[in-house]
């Protein structure tokens, strides 16, 4: 899994496996690492919508908030040969 300060990468998504989940450790992680002037010590709502709007731009297809894990999820298809 990713490390804490990194979003997950969509490309290394598979048709098998099109999608991940992000503990809040590594949400807060990563949210904390790009807003130091803002540091959260919990998931709250500004963080999700943040951590959302930061997994479109990296092209992830969905992100989807369970508590405070979120299942980031992309479309996968098979080229045919």
């Amino acid at each position: 899994m990713a490390k804490p300060h990194s979003m997950p990468d969509p490309k290394d998504r598979s048709v098998n496996s099109p999608s991940c989940i992000a503990s809040g450790t590594q949400v807060l992680g990563y949210y904390n690492a790009h807003n130091k002037n803002e540091k959260k010590e919990r998931v709250v709502e500004s963080v999700k919508k943040w951590y959302v709007d930061q997994a479109k731009k990296e092209g992830w297809e969905k992100a989807n908030f369970h508590g405070s894990d979120c299942l980031l999820e992309v479309g996968v298809e098979l080229k045919k040969k």
